[in-house]
């Protein structure tokens, strides 16, 4: 795995929490991903890469934290809306964050899928079970979130 891209979509990631939302996000320690176990997160805003190199990023979240980054964004909602706006919020944040990344990397040919967001508890992502995936947890005032790369 190339640490340049990882990097770019981690920095990219910590700029967009903290211009969009004014959250400061903080990485903590990286550490591969055991496929076997569960997670906790309720949202997941996927990217596929190809190009240079072929991979996923997944951007994970709670609930909670997603609840927050709506409110902070001024958008008022029902109970029953929660889940629609915050698909939404998590599919234009994931895109704002790969986009980012991608002119960050302007010598590296990177072609990123349109975001995909999975919702449920303990939901299941189709990782290849042939690469790694390394998982790099961040804390923020607001709630913990974390992502989860893979490249081939």
């Amino acid at each position: 795995m190339d640490a340049k891209i990882i990097n770019a979509f981690l920095t990219a990631g910590m700029n967009t929490f903290q211009s969009m939302f004014g959250i400061h996000a903080e990485p903590k320690e990286a550490h591969l991903l055991d496929l076997r176990s569960g997670h906790p997160w309720d949202i997941s805003g996927i990217l596929g890469i190809s190009g240079n190199c072929q991979g996923i990023v997944i951007f994970r979240l709670h609930k909670i934290l997603a609840g927050k980054m709506l409110a902070l964004s001024g958008v008022q909602y029902k109970p029953e809306e929660f889940v629609t706006l915050a698909t939404e919020l998590v599919k234009e944040f994931t895109n704002i964050i790969s986009g980012n990344a991608i002119s960050e990397l302007k010598d590296t040919y990177l072609e990123i899928t349109p975001p995909q967001v999975v919702t449920g508890h303990n939901h299941e992502i189709n990782w290849s079970k042939q690469f790694p995936v390394i998982a790099i947890p961040f804390s923020t005032p607001k709630g913990p979130f974390e992502v989860d790369v893979s490249f081939y």
